[in-house]
């Protein structure tokens, strides 16, 4: 792997690595690696996937992004046919995610707080991903509350989704179970994607109209199958 970048920024810094082996592009920020693409400008992580799809079998075409990093989903969804808008406080996330990792200029980019955006957009969406995380790991206080949750729910078509990713250390971490109940509360039906057993994972909360929204594997990187493998459907457990 070969450093390309390294910013230092008022968010943290940030390192993109690439290999000349096979030609992926990582983004790390802080201590967190926060996304990776394929030469095909694919992402080469699982829970990006796993929010493509519940997006793609949503059926919706105008998303709200709340974190950027590299962009990779943003990309994905463009060349699905959605009118994407991201916004992230850091400038550099967009410089960076239309550098090395693809991401369109038609992709609308919006340098902002992603709370402080829903408080004053009277925009409306299909569907809102929450993928915010700060240098440290840890998900941003106020994307966690029932209040951000119902402002969120109010501004998504009724036929929409909210797809939030949470990172947990164990099983016994409940970090993605209360956020959950946090956007129940705000009135909004949701489950959780999950991978029992496995340390530091993502789990992915969608909430909507996502009754039959199921997660498979097929038709996906090799190394994105693998970590699709055993990924379950559940509640939140209160």
């Amino acid at each position: 792997m070969v450093l390309v970048e390294n910013l230092d920024t008022e968010f943290g810094n940030i390192k993109i690595m690439h290999s000349e082996r096979d030609g992926t592009y990582s983004y790390y920020q802080g201590t967190c690696f926060h996304s990776q693409i394929n030469a095909e400008g694919v992402s080469t992580y699982g829970y990006v996937h796993v929010m493509y799809s519940i997006i793609r079998q949503s059926q919706v075409r105008r998303v709200l992004m709340i974190g950027g990093a590299g962009g990779t989903l943003a990309t994905m969804l463009h060349r699905l046919g959605c009118e994407v808008t991201v916004v992230d406080i850091n400038p550099y996330a967009f410089i960076l995610a239309k550098r090395y990792f693809q991401m369109p200029e038609v992709v609308e980019c919006i340098v902002d707080d992603g709370w402080s955006y829903l408080q004053k957009t009277r925009k409306r969406y299909d569907a809102i991903v929450i993928d915010a995380f700060s240098s440290d790991g840890s998900i941003p206080e106020q994307f966690t509350h029932e209040d951000f949750f119902a402002a969120a729910g109010d501004m998504v078509a009724p036929f929409g989704v909210v797809v939030m990713n949470v990172m947990v250390d164990h099983d016994m971490d409940r970090a993605a179970d209360h956020i959950a109940l946090a956007m129940e509360t705000a009135g909004i039906a949701t489950v959780l994607f999950d991978r029992p057993g496995r340390r530091d994972r993502n789990v992915i909360l969608a909430g909507g109209d996502v009754k039959d929204i199921r997660i498979a594997s097929y038709r996906k990187p090799v190394l994105v199958r693998r970590e699709l493998y055993g990924i379950i459907r559940r509640t939140a457990k209160k």
